[in-house]
């Protein structure tokens, strides 16, 4: 048996392989139009192009193992049900579960590995991924100074200069608007200048000659100023196009482990209980005032029952009020602990879905007699449909409340791997399934 164990396991290796690199390629098919969009617009580097790549290969290998799991087992079993090798292994005595219990046993290790991956590998790439991209797209294209053309990039600027040479960095007939305050803008004009980049770039230096600086009050139209000059210096600073990397400690549901996640769920449960002792002590005390021997109120023991009644419509005004905002709170808690349950089940179904693709995946080949590519991916891609819609219509009624976030993400595990039991007693007994699966 441990011939045949190992001999099972090594037929399902290469095509595991090849489809993780094969789906992994797939999903990343679709992070290449944005990326190559960056590349123009920013004209970032190889290197930060291969970083966000990087950064974004961990949700797409999470994804993409499981499936991979789907193909190989497919593929693995496909052929060796058309070779006719499972024909023969029944005819020696051994028993089809018999034979799938060394690729569970390996399924349940890379299941395992794969739960570690989401929690501590997953959260940091795609934190890392976040800011990554945000940082490019903060970036601006990179600054050529042309004659004749109104530069119109640099936030609080516009700037025209009517001649350059990029030899001498001699400029002639310059006109600077500075719009920083809106309310008071400056006008600088000069006939010629100098113009060189310093601070590595990220500030361009005019040294200007014979100009005029004009001060305006948009508030105060009279308080209006000219100075003339012989030589100014003005700097215009952010110039530069390099990417500034930032930091921030703040994280989404997606780039947190499990154990931040359930910090967030148990401190959002337990903001909901004063919300709820608010309602019940609110709701106790205006029961008591109304049962109780006289609508009076304490403090005026004199008051007509219709001036109390007057007193008490308005207060229970008041408290409907209070018991509607406190009941949003309690509503925005519980869609607060849902949404980080649902990442929480998450990160353990995914990679529990390897269990249910080998429960369907193995009988449906054999059934099939079929170990082509060409089947193994159409069978593939109908269950991988079915699954994620599953998967992506519970997140969006548990999003809804109207189911619990664990059903949401398990649901899709448990019908598949139900039908995949369902077909493997089938194969097992010997038993037509359906017309299409006969002999």
């Amino acid at each position: 048996m441990k011939i045949l164990n190992r001999y099972i396991l090594l037929e399902h290796i290469p095509p595991f392989l090849i489809s993780v690199i094969l789906i992994t390629f797939v999903l990343l098919l679709e992070t290449i139009p944005r990326i190559v969009e960056m590349v123009i617009d920013k004209d970032i580097s190889v290197m930060i192009v291969l970083q966000l790549i990087f950064f974004n290969l961990a949700w797409m290998i999470a994804l993409s193992v499981p499936m991979a799991v789907l193909v190989a087992t497919l593929l693995a079993f496909g052929r060796l049900a058309s070779d006719s090798e499972i024909v023969a292994i029944k005819t020696s005595g051994i028993n089809l579960l018999r034979i799938l219990i060394p690729l569970l046993i390996a399924t349940g290790i890379l299941m395992v590995a794969m739960i570690e991956f989401n929690d501590k590998i997953l959260p940091d790439l795609n934190h890392k991924a976040r800011l990554l991209t945000g940082d490019i797209r903060s970036m601006r294209p990179t600054l050529t100074f042309r004659p004749g053309v109104f530069i119109t990039d640099l936030s609080g600027y516009i700037i025209l200069i009517d001649k350059i040479n990029h030899t001498t960095s001699e400029v002639e007939r310059v006109r600077i608007s500075e719009t920083k305050d809106p309310n008071q803008p400056r006008i600088i004009v000069a006939k010629s200048g100098l113009m060189k980049f310093i601070d590595n770039g990220q500030t361009v230096q005019f040294t200007l000659y014979d100009g005029e600086i004009h001060m305006l009050d948009i508030n105060d139209p009279s308080n209006y100023r000219k100075i003339l000059f012989k030589e100014q210096l003005i700097n215009v600073g952010g110039i530069g196009s390099e990417l500034q990397r930032s930091e921030s400690s703040f994280r989404t549901d997606r780039e947190m482990d499990i154990a931040q996640m359930k910090g967030v769920v148990t401190q959002a449960a337990s903001t909901i209980k004063p919300f709820r002792m608010r309602m019940e002590r609110a709701v106790e005390n205006k029961l008591t005032f109304l049962f109780g021997d006289t609508l009076a109120y304490p403090s005026d023991s004199s008051m007509s029952d219709s001036v109390a009644l007057g007193f008490l419509k308005a207060d229970m005004r008041g408290i409907y009020m209070k018991l509607k905002d406190e009941a949003q709170q309690i509503k925005e808690q519980n869609e607060i602990i849902d949404k980080y349950k649902i990442e929480i089940y998450k990160k353990y179904s995914i990679p529990a879905a390897s269990f249910a693709f080998v429960l369907i995946g193995a009988p449906l080949a054999i059934r099939s007699r079929k170990g082509g590519m060409g089947v193994a991916v159409t069978v593939s891609l109908l269950i991988f449909t079915l699954y994620w819609a599953f998967l992506i219509g519970g997140e969006d009624l548990a999003d809804r409340d109207y189911i619990s976030p664990f059903l949401a993400m398990w649901s899709a595990n448990i019908l598949t791997g139900a039908a995949g039991l369902y077909l493997l007693v089938k194969v097992i007994t010997e038993r037509p399934l359906f017309t299409f699966f006969r002999k």
